[in-house]
């Protein structure tokens, strides 16, 4: 070290605590740089990539996958249905004046029913039926049952108000002498299920647009009803409402059939069966040949009994 220091002083002309300085802050350097390329050598480690080299494996976990994804699914149709809900009635309300607790017996949670208050007392107002929608919380499908029974006019008729009618509308109700005539219960008509139009659908107690949009694109993706009551499982319709859709309603129409012989993987698609089912439907047949029956289907361990009860009315051999 002594002669380290002597050979910077004659080299640079320092005092001894100048040398001294200058080896102190070599040292440092030399410390911090080591310092440095020990974090970035540690930090740089890959984890080791994960290689699946067998087709079963990759199959298996890939099913564990999509069973976990269909399971979490379920759970949330399920929250919707009346069997998981609390007692709930349907009535018809104005949200700009139904208190807490007859919001509470429409089905709605307390904090929603108190952030309604919350919002009126601070001034806000329900002009139309979507307004409720926008209340921060509130599920769609919960908004959907509810639409109904809202003393409200929708986006739709607010939108066909004009002052026009507005004016002609106010000298009706100025005008005495005419005495309103006596609105009779509107009759329904049975209909085919598979036919109907949103129009029709509302015509059912407890059907809005919302529910009526979903029961047809439920329809189409299905290539339609080969039963009425799989109308039930249309996602969040209210066993109450599906009930009585169903006293009008009649399958006349036939469905779409799935050729389960000529479909590739990307055109093999319905609500019933999940991808994994799909594929190994598509995966069977290739190794198998063509499918003859719905007992050939019943040879796939990944299909059950009611997967296949299901989807049998769809399949074309």
């Amino acid at each position: 070290m002594q002669r380290l220091l002597k050979f910077i002083r004659d080299s640079l002309s320092m005092s001894a605590a100048e040398a001294k300085g200058v080896v102190t802050a070599f040292v440092l350097i030399f410390i911090a740089l080591l310092l440095m390329w020990g974090a970035d050598y540690f930090f740089s480690q890959k984890q080791p990539s994960l290689t699946i080299s067998s087709p079963k494996l990759l199959d298996s976990l890939t099913l564990s996958l999509d069973k976990q994804i269909s399971t979490h699914q379920e759970k949330r149709k399920a929250e919707y249905t009346t069997d998981n809900h609390k007692n709930y009635k349907l009535f018809n309300f104005d949200p700009n004046t139904a208190t807490v607790a007859q919001l509470q017996e429409l089905g709605l949670p307390q904090f929603i029913a108190e952030r309604i208050e919350k919002y009126r007392n601070k001034g806000g107002k329900f002009r139309k039926k979507e307004d409720l929608a926008k209340i921060y919380g509130l599920y769609p499908e919960t908004y959907e049952r509810l639409e109904p029974f809202i003393m409200l006019p929708s986006a739709e008729e607010e939108a066909g108000r004009t002052p026009q009618t507005e004016a002609t509308s106010q000298s009706l109700a100025n005008e005495k002498t005419i005495v309103a005539p006596v609105k009779k219960a509107e009759t329904i008509i049975k209909f085919d299920l598979n036919t109907a139009d949103t129009t029709q659908l509302k015509t059912i107690r407890g059907i809005g647009s919302g529910f009526a949009k979903r029961i047809v694109k439920f329809r189409d993706a299905l290539g339609g009803f080969a039963n009425p009551e799989q109308v039930r499982d249309t996602y969040g319709l209210p066993q109450e409402t599906a009930d009585e859709l169903l006293k009008y309603a009649y399958i006349k129409e036939s469905v779409k059939k799935l050729r389960v012989n000529q479909l590739s993987i990307t055109e093999f698609k319905h609500p019933y069966l999940k991808f994994f089912q799909a594929k190994a439907i598509i995966a069977y047949r290739e190794q198998h040949g063509n499918f003859k029956s719905i007992e050939d289907l019943k040879q796939i361990k990944v299909l059950d009994e009611a997967t296949i009860q299901k989807i049998e009315p769809y399949l074309e051999y």
